[in-house]
């Protein structure tokens, strides 16, 4: 399957909601109920902050199968969300738009990419930390205290460890 990644103009939620809430079953499933099905996470992220996002998707043909999800957050570029269609899982999707992420990243001068993530769950962290990001243990910025801020609030951390990962932009990942 040919995958092509294009920069998109906005959230989209028809689109990139319907592909977030079929990606979030698989979250469904190993927790049971999510504490940001009301939608509240990225929604507080951004407007605590004021960050200026951007979003990337990925598409197989004409259809939208997967998203990233990008904040500006000072001089590294915070990956807020990363989903992909079930139908679309396992097939080098993830990695695609992770590696697009990275090139966008080092394109614009940022020096690293961040994300908040569960430390155990098999396509979470370790998904990343096989990509070239790693574990760091103290917020990078304000912006990720307050995000940790945001997980307390929302009722997050109650379904296990989350962590701070960072990709130094230099570092290469081939």
């Amino acid at each position: 399957m040919a995958i092509q990644i294009e920069v998109a103009a906005r959230f989209d939620p028809a689109v990139h909601g319907e592909i977030e809430r079929a990606a979030d079953e698989l979250f469904r499933q190993y927790f049971g109920r999510l504490p940001w099905d009301e939608g509240a996470a990225e929604a507080a992220a951004v407007a605590e902050h004021g960050l200026r996002e951007r979003l990337l998707e990925a598409r197989a043909g004409s259809v939208v199968v997967g998203f990233a999800r990008l904040l500006e957050a000072g001089d590294t570029l915070h990956l807020e969300q990363l989903s992909v269609l079930p139908s679309h899982a396992r097939q080098g999707v993830g990695g695609a738009l992770l590696s697009a992420v990275l090139t966008e990243a080092s394109g614009s001068g940022f020096r690293a990419v961040t994300l908040r993530t569960f430390a155990d769950v098999p396509w979470n962290a370790p998904f990343y930390a096989g990509r070239g990001f790693r574990v760091v243990r103290e917020a990078p910025s304000a912006f990720h205290e307050g995000l940790v801020r945001t997980e307390r609030a929302l009722g997050l951390l109650q379904h296990g460890e989350r962590v701070h990962m960072l990709a130094d932009i230099s570092v290469s990942r081939e």
